[in-house]
C-alpha cells in the first residue's frame, strides 16, 4: 500500500520537475560582482557574451556569504538578464525533493512488501 501511495504522488511530482527544467531552460554559471551604489542598495554586475548586466539586490535573494564581493549566479541561456543565485528554481527544487522523498518510499514499501515472500 505505501508502495502505491508513493508512487501515485512520486511521479507527478518528478514529471512537473522536469516540465520546469524544461521549460527555464538549462542555467550556465557566472561570475557575479555585488557592489553597494550611494544609497547602500547591494548591486549584482554580471557579463555574459561580451554584455554587462546589473541589477538591484533584493530580500529575496539569498546571498550565502553577506560580505563576499563575488559569488557564482546562473544565467539562463535564453535569457542572459536574468540573473539566479541558485542553479534550480525555488519550484524545481520543492517538485525535485517531494519526487525523491515519494519515490523513496515507494521503493521501500515495495522492498518492505516483499520481505515475507523470503522470511
Amino acid at each position: 500500500m505505501l508502495s502505491w501511495i508513493g508512487a501515485i504522488i512520486g511521479i507527478p511530482f518528478l514529471v512537473a520537475a522536469l516540465i520546469i527544467t524544461a521549460i527555464d531552460g538549462p542555467r550556465t554559471p557566472t561570475n557575479v560582482t555585488v557592489v553597494e551604489d550611494l544609497d547602500q542598495q547591494r548591486i549584482a554586475i554580471w557579463s555574459v557574451k561580451e554584455r554587462t548586466y546589473t541589477r538591484p539586490l533584493t530580500s529575496r535573494d539569498d546571498l550565502r556569504n553577506h560580505d563576499s564581493t563575488t559569488v557564482t549566479g546562473y544565467v539562463p541561456e535564453r535569457r542572459p538578464d536574468r540573473l539566479h543565485l541558485h542553479k534550480r528554481s525555488h519550484p524545481e527544487r520543492l517538485c525535485r525533493t517531494l519526487a525523491i522523498t515519494m519515490l523513496s518510499t515507494a521503493a521501500v514499501g515495495f522492498l518492505a512488501s516483499l520481505l515475507p515472500m523470503v522470511w
